[in-house]
């Protein structure tokens, strides 16, 4: 019998069900050969055919799409084979549970079985739900994105949620750590979903979070966002020129040679249209990479006002 589902659960199957993984998995010239092989091989046996394996599918999001008003946008989800994950075992999940896991990520219920941790308790946020029933640690992106999200609206960590005050995604849906294959899968997957995800998204606010992102991003924006937005090694001299402190000493030589003040910090906030929504994109830099990453140890990082800015879009 058909499953009637809403326009999120509908996308967030759609992107689980992504019809270029089993292609990607045969096919070495496809463009997300890389990403894919590199679970395909995490498993004994290592998996040869998709369609009905123990493999986990494309992750969707986290949060709710629909109606969070701050966006946090990265590169690619990780990995974690102990995590209950929608697979593409036929037996193990139904169509309905997949787009439930992908639309309602988070959960106040351990019990339901899948998901994500939400709580009252800090510690208690920000866990994955395994396939013994037992919870993960805490999932450090995830913590910082709490982090960082309840920097912006003024409120504790404790108050802050990730079923309605923020959505997480990503430009490659696939699954890989250290972003192995991103580079090459991100034309194809941001081509399939990225519209689609940000039609469905009334987020005004985006952060844009890490090298590889900011640089797909600002490829596809690049009539809108200005070269002095985000900041890498580019042979591109009309991308990421802007600045953003790569250490402590860094940012002490910004702020001394008067290049780290709010003036130059909004110059990593772009007005973009996405979606046929005007929004505010904003460069950060991510844990693991591209530079200071928390504002909360580094009070110098953001200035007082930026955040009232941002504050000002949700």
């Amino acid at each position: 019998m058909e499953i009637a589902l809403d326009e999120s659960h509908k996308l967030a199957l759609g992107i689980s069900s992504c019809s270029q993984v089993c292609i990607a998995a045969k096919d070495k010239s496809h463009p997300c050969h890389k990403v894919v092989n590199w679970q395909a091989k995490q498993w004994g046996p290592e998996v040869t055919d998709v369609f009905n394996s123990v493999m986990h599918r494309p992750e969707a999001w986290t949060g709710d799409l629909l109606n969070a008003p701050m966006m946090f946008l990265s590169s690619n989800p990780s990995f974690d084979k102990l995590e209950n994950f929608p697979s593409w075992h036929r037996d193990s999940w139904n169509d309905e549970e997949i787009a439930r896991f992908g639309a309602e990520r988070f959960t106040t219920s351990k019990s339901r079985g899948f998901g994500a941790t939400e709580s009252l308790v800090e510690s208690e946020k920000d866990r994955t739900i395994g396939l013994s029933g037992e919870v993960s640690k805490q999932v450090n992106h995830w913590k910082w994105v709490r982090q960082f999200a309840a920097m912006v609206y003024g409120k504790s960590i404790s108050e802050t949620s990730a079923i309605s005050d923020y959505v997480m995604t990503e430009l490659v849906h696939c699954k890989s750590p250290h972003e192995e294959g991103v580079i090459e899968a991100l034309s194809k997957c941001t081509q399939e979903w990225f519209g689609q995800i940000m039609t469905s998204s009334p987020a005004k606010l985006i952060f844009i979070a890490g090298v590889k992102s900011g640089k797909d991003f600002a490829s596809q924006f690049a009539g809108q966002v200005p070269a002095t937005w985000g900041s890498w090694a580019s042979n591109d001299p009309s991308k990421g020129q802007g600045n953003w402190p790569k250490s402590k000493s860094h940012l002490d030589e910004l702020i001394s040679s008067g290049k780290w003040d709010l003036k130059h910090q909004l110059l990593n906030s772009a007005e973009v249209e996405i979606g046929g929504v005007t929004r505010t994109a904003v460069y950060i830099a991510r844990p693991g990479g591209g530079g200071l990453c928390a504002p909360w140890e580094h009070a110098e990082l953001i200035h007082p006002e930026l955040i009232q800015f941002w504050r000002s879009k949700i």
